[in-house]
């Protein structure tokens, strides 16, 4: 999706306005952008950066486009962050029902940091704990990548893509070997079926 528009156009384009409202699903869960109406493309040659009217949805911008006005290339990599957290903690960037110290979704995370005990606080109760916590952290540990406040630091979207693919497949990967381990407990707690030996029905 947003590696395509970074990466295999002549010519690479900045969405401007990447935020969670703009990514449709089919019936097959697969994302597509919409409204390409704020969308400018990159900078040519030497330059690092495009100079625009500042425009876009407050609360996903990257602090270089909004304190100066200068797109560069992974300022879109910063509204990719903030969507990574609000699809972990299943919140908007901005909630202005929540207390004052939670309205602001970048705000209100940096209080639990992924390698702290305190992370499974913030990810959307709505999944119960039943999710990869290992796949979670991951996830956290790439969106705080993305919002690094020096674009310089951020990653290009082709190494997000790539992160995202490894997350998804350790995800997968954990989450098989939880659910083997739970079938082996219940297993031993329900000891041998009556009446059978190794698991099958003797017969006399």
């Amino acid at each position: 999706m947003f590696y395509n528009v970074h990466s295999y156009l002549v010519g690479q384009v900045i969405y401007r306005d990447f935020k969670s409202s703009n990514v449709l699903l089919n019936d097959e869960f697969c994302p597509k952008l919409s409204d390409f109406g704020l969308a400018r493309e990159g900078p040519h040659g030497d330059n690092t950066h495009v100079t625009t009217a500042r425009v876009g949805t407050h609360g996903y911008a990257a602090p270089e486009y909004v304190q100066t006005g200068h797109l560069r290339m992974k300022s879109d990599v910063y509204s990719f962050g903030v969507v990574l957290y609000e699809i972990i903690t299943g919140r908007r960037t901005i909630e202005r029902n929540k207390p004052a110290a939670e309205q602001r979704l970048l705000e209100w995370i940096k209080e639990y940091p992924a390698d702290s005990q305190r992370f499974n606080m913030i990810v959307d109760s709505r999944l119960r704990n039943d999710y990869p916590a290992g796949g979670a952290r991951s996830l956290a540990k790439l969106a705080d990548l993305c919002l690094k406040k020096n674009e310089k630091e951020r990653p290009t979207m082709e190494i997000v893509v790539e992160r995202l693919k490894k997350i998804i497949e350790e995800s997968e990967s954990e989450a098989y070997s939880t659910s083997a381990s739970q079938v082996r407990s219940k297993s031993r707690v329900a000891g041998p079926v009556k009446g059978s030996s190794r698991g099958f029905s003797v017969r006399g």
